[in-house]
Formats: C-alpha cells, sequence, structure tokens
C-alpha cells in the first residue's frame, strides 16, 4: 500500500469522524505502527494540501489523534474549495489543484455568482485513489452504499455529469457490464495488483457518448420527442446528445430526434416540460411515459 493511500484514508477519518487510531490504520494496511506515525507526521510537517501543514494532537482519553480546530477549520475549507472547483472544471484529469484556476477566478469572484445545481460532495480520498488506479490501469474493490459487499471493477473513466462526479467502469463480478458509480454512493475503495484487462476504446466511447449518465450497452434505438410553446424556444438552443437532430416543422412544432440506449433518465426531463413536451416514438416510450403522467394525475383525483 502506497502513503497516499494511507495518508488519504487518514484525512477521510479526520474529516468524517474527526480523529483517527495508529492501530487502527496500521491494521487497515498491515503496516507497522512506526510507519503510521511517519504518516501522521508527514501530514504535520509536509502536507501536500493547499490548506498547509496540519496541527494533529494526541487525546490519551479516547486514545486517538485529532485536529485542533484551527487545522480542522482549514481542512474543511479547503475540502468544499476543492469540491467546487472540482465542479466547476470540464478538464478531465483535474484531480485538484494542478493549475492555478483560484488566482484566475478571483480576479472576477466579484461580478460572478457560482451556484451548482445539485452539487453532491464525496471523499477527496475515493477520487484520488480511483485516479491513481487509473494511472497504473489497476483494477480495484469498490464498496458501494447500496450493497454491503466489496465489488472488482476495472476503473475506466471519471465523468463530471451535471456537477455531479461519476466512475464508468467495467464491473468484473457482473459479467464485465459497464455501469456507472455516483462518487458520493462511493464509501470505500481499495487497490489490488489485479491488471485492467479491458481495451475496447470504441465500446467506452459509445457507453459516454449515449445521452444521460445511466448508460448500458444495449443498442440504441432512435427517440423522437415534440416541443412546443416556452420548451421549444430553450429546447432549440441544447444539446442533450452529440448526434442528435433538431428541426421545426411545418406547424412550429420542434422536433428532437437523438439515439438512447437507456430512457430513465430522459423521461424525468421531459415530464420536467409538463404539457410542452411529447414523446413520438418509440412507441414502448410512449407508453412508459403515458404510464407516469396518468400515475401523477391520479394522485390529486
Amino acid at each position: 500500500m502506497s502513503q497516499t493511500e494511507r495518508v488519504m484514508y487518514i484525512l477521510d477519518q479526520l474529516m468524517e469522524k474527526g480523529c483517527f487510531r495508529i492501530k487502527d490504520v496500521a491494521t487497515r494496511y498491515e503496516v507497522s505502527l512506526k510507519q503510521i506515525r511517519r504518516d501522521k507526521n508527514y501530514l504535520m510537517e509536509r502536507c501536500p494540501l493547499a490548506c498547509g501543514n496540519l496541527d494533529i494532537c494526541y487525546d490519551p482519553g479516547t486514545k486517538s489523534f485529532h485536529l485542533t480546530p484551527e487545522s480542522s477549520r482549514r481542512l474543511a475549507a479547503w475540502r468544499a474549495d476543492e469540491s467546487l472547483l472540482m465542479a466547476r472544471s470540464r478538464e478531465e484529469d483535474m484531480p485538484f489543484r494542478q493549475r492555478s484556476s483560484s488566482a484566475v477566478i478571483s480576479g472576477d469572484s466579484g461580478y460572478v455568482k457560482y451556484k451548482s445545481y445539485a452539487r453532491e460532495d464525496f471523499k477527496p480520498g475515493i477520487y484520488l485513489r480511483l485516479m491513481e488506479a487509473l494511472k497504473n490501469s489497476k483494477r480495484v474493490l469498490l464498496r458501494y452504499l447500496s450493497a454491503d459487499r466489496l465489488r472488482l471493477v476495472e476503473p475506466l473513466k471519471l465523468v463530471n455529469y451535471g456537477e455531479i462526479w461519476y466512475l464508468a467502469a467495467i464491473d468484473v463480478d457482473k459479467g464485465g457490464k459497464m455501469v456507472t458509480f455516483s462518487l458520493s454512493r462511493i464509501s470505500d475503495v481499495l487497490p489490488t495488483d489485479e491488471d485492467i484487462l479491458f481495451s475496447d476504446g470504441a465500446r467506452l466511447e459509445r457507453f459516454l457518448d449515449g445521452y444521460g449518465i445511466f448508460n448500458n450497452d444495449l443498442e440504441e434505438s432512435e427517440y423522437v420527442i415534440h416541443f412546443t410553446g416556452w420548451a421549444k424556444d430553450i429546447v432549440k438552443n441544447q444539446v442533450w446528445q452529440k448526434n442528435q437532430k433538431i428541426v421545426e416543422l411545418g406547424d412550429g412544432t420542434l422536433e428532437l430526434r437523438m439515439p438512447v440506449s437507456n430512457d430513465t433518465e430522459l423521461l424525468s426531463r421531459i415530464l420536467f416540460y409538463g404539457t410542452s413536451a411529447m414523446p413520438v416514438s418509440p412507441p414502448s416510450f410512449v407508453e412508459k411515459y403515458q404510464r407516469a403522467c396518468i400515475e401523477m394525475a391520479g394522485r390529486f383525483s
């Protein structure tokens, strides 16, 4: 296990629980107590984070280490700042400050209000461990909040979608199915020495370029949606999918055509436009839309 993994785990513990125990960390990573003390000293004397060196104190009552209030404040501010910076960024491989974005942004800060639509926080250590696995082409063991078990996956790409971070990966335990995981719902990532075997770049590109984030390996079908009124004026300037086609019909209706493999997200997006949107095809999606409308209307009958 690398020092980076151990240090980020210690930071996770400090941010999530407020403390950590030398013995617990040593047991987790199967290293000596002396090694974990060196890791602690590293954070106190040569912390690589922008928040600076951390003051870590020992509490004999709980036999654990914790941050001083000032260091805790700086670490919390760093976490919030880096999460926001990552959400702003559209660069695929920008983990934390690899360039002076803050200096560039600060000059305009008095004129700009940044408001996230639905940002989800996650542990910085999760991001760094996944990035390290990606760079080293290694599989990882991933624990998801919805299932209390470790899953062997091959990380392929970190995706910032709608200001929420996801991992596109091959789920080895599910026969090589390509899936997406929300970073905010990943509770732990453990490295392995197993190499990533996936090499089908074209398949990954199709997966990532498909509509929405809940994609799958199913064959895409053409979906057609009509928009009128206020929805028409909005949608005509939007890009829902890179291969979409938008035309205005003779009666003024705006027609959107695009390939879709998983319509879960598309259904909720169309419902947002109310009576100003109407799916036309495929028939299975039209039926799904109708059932959703009937169910909603039934709640007010």
